[in-house]
């Protein structure tokens, strides 16, 4: 599949910090030939309760513009960072409330190839919210790019997160012009031992007709947490450029109370992580 539109989107703020993002999603359409739309959401403050009291709407009014500031702020440095690169773009301000500003970001991104995402800053962040919306809703294979990412948005080494599902085949489906050309694919099969050495075999050779180097490992599960195996697997190895996945094997719910592999990545990862749902 060739990359003809990226989508960008992002909760915008005055505490959005973004710069990977934005660099990660201008670099692979630049690299792709393709077109950056970005979906901006500066999710408007609204409180029924004020509308009868002066003072608070005011206060509240003040917030909104703060916020809508800020997206037309962001807008500015996404435009100026195409327009270096060479890059096409169109830069979409979401009015609304947060729900509404959401949907809308959903809704935009189903009209494009791939979508990058800033990480979250915590579990219950209106940015969690929107990586969530846009992974259960969009239909199209997300990145989620940490703050600090330098590497750029190409990346030689890749981890591939199999577990044998479906949705781990359309997260290699959607990655596979990444894994193509990159130099190395590593796929991590994280079992709890056992009858399990043939995990990812098929997967594999399906794979090693596509990938330059292709290795498979397995690695048995560490304190019964199967994202924090992964997790310490990626910073002992240090060289990975990307990790694909699928995204949540259970509901949501039940990654908040219990835990598990895509709630770890999306709140702890230091790398990019390409996931599909």
């Amino acid at each position: 599949m060739d990359l003809k539109t990226i989508c960008l989107a992002m909760i915008a703020d005055r505490e959005t910090v973004a710069d990977s993002a934005i660099a990660y999603a201008v670099s692979m359409a630049e690299q792709a030939g393709a077109h950056l739309s970005c979906r901006l959401a500066p999710a408007e403050l609204d409180l029924p309760s004020a509308r009868v009291l002066p003072m608070v709407q005011a206060l509240v009014d003040e917030v909104n513009a703060e916020r809508l500031a800020a997206a037309r702020d962001l807008q500015a440095r996404i435009e100026t960072a195409a327009r270096l690169a060479g890059v096409t773009c169109d830069c979409d301000i979401l009015a609304g409330r947060y729900l509404e500003a959401r949907e809308k970001a959903v809704a935009g991104a189903r009209a494009s190839d791939l979508v990058v995402l800033p990480q979250a800053r915590g579990a219950l962040s209106s940015e969690t919210g929107l990586i969530e919306a846009i992974l259960f809703g969009c239909g199209r294979p997300a990145i989620v790019v940490p703050d600090g990412w330098a590497k750029g948005a190409a990346p030689k080494r890749v981890v591939v997160a199999w577990d044998g599902g479906g949705r781990a085949a359309r997260a290699v489906g959607d990655a596979l012009p990444l894994l193509a050309r990159a130099d190395s694919v590593e796929i991590v099969c994280v079992t709890e031992g056992g009858a399990s050495d043939l995990a990812g075999s098929d997967i594999a050779r399906h794979l090693s007709r596509h990938c330059r180097e292709l290795n498979l490992l397995e690695l048995q599960v560490t304190h019964d947490d199967a994202g924090r195996t992964l997790l310490d697997h990626l910073a002992g190895s240090g060289q990975t450029d990307l990790l694909v996945m699928g995204a949540f094997a259970h509901s949501r719910l039940f990654q908040l109370v219990l835990g598990g592999v895509t709630s770890a990545m999306l709140e702890q990862a230091r790398l990019p992580v390409l996931y599909s749902f």
